[in-house]
């Protein structure tokens, strides 16, 4: 017992990066992703696809209305809250694009319950470790859907 509360404590202040040994892998088909039996949760997972796909990838600032709230919450520390936050942001950060019919993310899985809609996808780093090359590890975004749009 005192070992493994030991290797424990040394697992926690170790400043040494480890990595998992299998890396996250994309799901094969995106659209099998947005599929579920109750059809409002498959309408939420629509949703934040199409999101993804016209305003993070495409930069398509001009179809926010659509998909945001006003009032949107933001939780990433870089962009303000708000709707009007969010286009600026995009603005400032990616070119407009033709939106594709798929995530160019690796995408790992489209989860949702209730009003709630979560987004896995490969995030490449580079490795600490190794110079020049990246390791893979997994980014989730949670998104809350109030009245069929991004709250």
């Amino acid at each position: 017992m005192r070992l493994r509360s030991v290797l424990i404590a040394l697992a926690l202040v170790c400043p040494c990066a480890t990595y998992a040994q299998v890396p996250p892998v994309a799901a094969p088909d995106q659209a099998a992703l947005l599929k579920a039996s109750d059809p409002q949760l498959a309408a939420n997972k629509k949703l934040v696809f199409d999101m993804y796909r016209a305003i993070i990838q495409a930069g398509r600032t001009d179809l926010a209305p659509r998909y945001f709230t006003e009032g949107y919450i933001q939780h990433n520390p870089n962009v303000a809250t708000g709707r009007d936050a969010l286009v600026a942001y995009i603005r400032q950060t990616r070119p407009v694009r033709p939106i594709e019919p798929a995530i160019s993310f690796p995408v790992i899985s489209i989860m949702a319950e209730g009003d709630m809609v979560m987004v896995a996808v490969v995030n490449y780093a580079p490795d600490p470790e190794n110079p020049g090359k990246k390791y893979a590890s997994t980014h989730f975004d949670l998104y809350r859907i109030e009245n069929g749009k991004i709250a």
